[in-house]
């Protein structure tokens, strides 16, 4: 009798767990739902004025750094205004540069303070670019100050920028240099028994290595230690540059980390002070106090002392919109199109986190059609994906240059292999020194689980009328298929060079020699004329404008648009709570199981796994640099 007792209470424990757990998740979507309808009101209202002195630019980057805006509403922050807690969110690097650079000419804005505790990083690229901005500001004699309890490597590189770092006093500075770090499934698939049919070109071609081995090559740790240790050497000397300090003092070899670490009886805080990596150590109380002398005392508040700013997401509220051009051009009949290819490349329309061909094409078709554009500016900042999606959008390109229209490639954190491709034939090709390039190859790969069906008792059998027929993932591959894959991956790789053979104006050998899927650094790229210039969105705005001018025959004034499809209205409510829903529960599900500490293997899986369960080109031919973006 107990054990049937016992029995029925633990059925009714599960029970009230599940139904919490559905509760839950229903009033977690209802609240998404309101913040999402609070946010599209606030999105058709967002006129914001500022009138008079507004003290400080507060630059609180509670978030994340990308090329892209979020795509769907901004549920995050409505949730933020109802609860006040801080949601991590995308953040667009170029609306941050684009505050930055107005408030250098604004009387109404004193200086500029970088709030970075819920700064949770950027590429390399990213981080000089707003650096390069925050430069700008400070030539116009504007303080600019860096505060957080604690700095990560990424939160620190930005901070270095700033006039005076402020930490507190427990806090420390986390500089450990790079690393990338992959995850390998041989021996799981191994032991799982799929047979994973790889065809690929280039000896460095290691985006399949993950499948077909337990380690790194020495060829692939070969080339990845030579970009990985050239970013390495740049992140320290700009830091170095910028807190006028030897390089070794960012970073010590481990021997004398160590040495002076126990001559300060293990006080990280003390040994930050004393490598001269902040000004000063301050308490919250304190840093409100320096910041109200500096700025003034925010008045509108009486309940809370705290000094006069304005916030990041205030102040570009109340500026015109950096997507529909310049404002004081109306009606511009010369334009400079820009069209951002942020993720990876997969057929068809655009989708999250994954840039679809047919939207890139159908963007550069209109700024083909648009007789007020001049000039292109194709900013990438993609691994790669679909070869025939990047190629979609590469004749694209041809139809532009063929109007007449100059396109300028502007290449961020990482343009490789279909990123490459697709800005491989462009009239100009602009990276940052720190840019992940090149990974010139191709890859096909098809797993069959014809073993793994038989362990558990299943078997696939069939007719076919050829050999070319029997293509299953049920059923072995057939040797006329694997000669039929091989040899169109092989035509796929001569197809890759003759297009950057013809791009960058060298010979197919000349490539070949650069290719075989090696990874570059942008700095290193520009040496090999992979690309024709170091230097950030800028200097390619500045270009593209030489080049329309030489295409018009004269000097004239352009506004810059960007050409985005943003979903609108309905559509854009839709996905809204589509992206939030999968967003929360995700999180959810995380936590009820106790899994927030696994994030970063998920992360991982999500990146090497995820990707390739989206890849849909007709063909299976991938271009595309799984390794590139792993770098922490």
């Amino acid at each position: 009798m107990k054990t049937i007792f016992n029995f029925f209470k633990i059925i009714w424990k599960a029970i009230n767990f599940v139904r919490r757990v559905v509760m839950n998740l229903v009033f977690l979507l209802f609240v998404l739902f309101l913040a999402t309808i609070i946010s599209l009101f606030n999105s058709q209202t967002n006129n914001v004025q500022l009138v008079g002195e507004q003290g400080a630019l507060l630059l609180n980057l509670n978030g994340y750094l990308a090329d892209n805006r979020e795509k769907y509403l901004s549920w995050q922050r409505a949730l933020n205004e109802l609860d006040g807690s801080n949601i991590t969110r995308k953040i667009s690097t170029f609306d941050v540069v684009y505050a930055i650079e107005n408030a250098k000419n604004d009387d109404r804005i004193k200086g500029l303070v970088l709030d970075l505790n819920y700064f949770q990083g950027a590429d390399l690229p990213a981080l000089e670019y707003v650096g390069s901005a925050i430069q700008h500001f400070k030539a116009q004699h504007k303080p600019v100050i860096a505060l957080a309890g604690n700095y990560s490597q990424s939160q620190y590189f930005l901070a270095s920028f700033a006039d005076e770092i402020y930490l507190n006093p427990m806090g420390t500075v986390d500089i450990h240099g790079l690393s990338a770090q992959n995850l390998y499934f041989k021996s799981m698939l191994d032991k799982l028994e799929i047979t994973p049919h790889i065809f690929r070109v280039g000896t460095y071609k290691s985006a399949v290595e993950p499948f077909l081995r337990d380690d790194m090559s020495p060829a692939a740790k070969a080339n990845a230690e030579r970009w990985l240790s050239g970013m390495w050497i740049n992140f320290r000397d700009i830091v170095a540059k910028n807190r006028q300090i030897e390089p070794n003092q960012v970073l010590p070899d481990s021997p004398q980390y160590l040495a002076d670490l126990k001559a300060l009886k293990g006080d990280s805080s003390a040994y930050v002070k004393q490598r001269k990596l902040i000004t000063e150590f301050t308490t919250m109380a304190e840093i409100q106090q320096k910041l109200t002398a500096l700025f003034g005392e925010n008045t509108q508040d009486n309940d809370v002392t705290e000094f006069k700013n304005v916030d990041f997401d205030t102040y570009l509220s109340a500026l015109p919109d950096r997507q529909l051009g310049d404002s004081h051009f109306s009606n511009p009949t010369h334009k400079i199109a820009v069209v951002n290819v942020e993720g990876a490349i997969v057929d068809g329309e655009s989708y999250e986190n994954e840039v679809g061909g047919d939207t890139i094409a159908n963007l550069l078709h209109q700024a083909a059609n648009d007789e007020t554009v001049k000039a292109v500016i194709l900013r990438v900042n993609s691994p790669g994906g679909s070869a025939f999606a990047s190629e979609v959008i590469r004749q694209e390109i041809d139809n532009l240059q063929a109007l007449g229209k100059p396109v300028v490639t502007s290449m961020g954190a990482e343009a490789a292999s279909g990123g490459y491709w697709i800005a491989s034939t462009t009239d100009y090709i602009v990276a940052d020194k720190n840019t992940i390039t090149g990974s010139i190859g191709i890859f096909s790969i098809f797993p069959t689980f014809e073993n793994s069906l038989k362990k558990i008792g299943i078997s696939a059998d069939g007719i076919s009328t050829s050999k070319l027929s029997e293509l299953s993932s049920t059923s072995p591959l057939s040797d006329e298929l694997k000669e039929v894959f091989q040899l169109e991956i092989e035509q796929g790789y001569e197809r890759f060079l003759d297009v950057v053979s013809r791009g960058r104006h060298l010979s197919k050998a000349e490539v070949d020699k650069i290719a075989q899927g090696q990874v570059w650094l942008g700095q290193d790229a520009l040496q090999y004329k992979l690309v024709d210039e170091l230097g950030d969105f800028e200097t390619a705005v500045r270009k593209a404008q030489e080049l329309a001018d030489q295409q018009i025959g004269e000097k004239a004034n352009y506004s810059i648009e960007w050409f985005d499809e943003e979903p609108q209205g309905f559509k854009a409510l839709l996905q809204s709570l589509q992206q939030g829903a999968k967003s929360l529960v995700k999180t959810s599900v995380s936590e009820m199981v106790g899994l927030p500490e696994a994030k970063q293997v998920q992360d991982q899986l999500r990146n090497q796994l995820g990707i390739l369960g989206k890849f849909n080109d007709p063909k299976g031919q991938y271009l595309y640099c799984l390794n590139c973006g792993v770098v922490k």
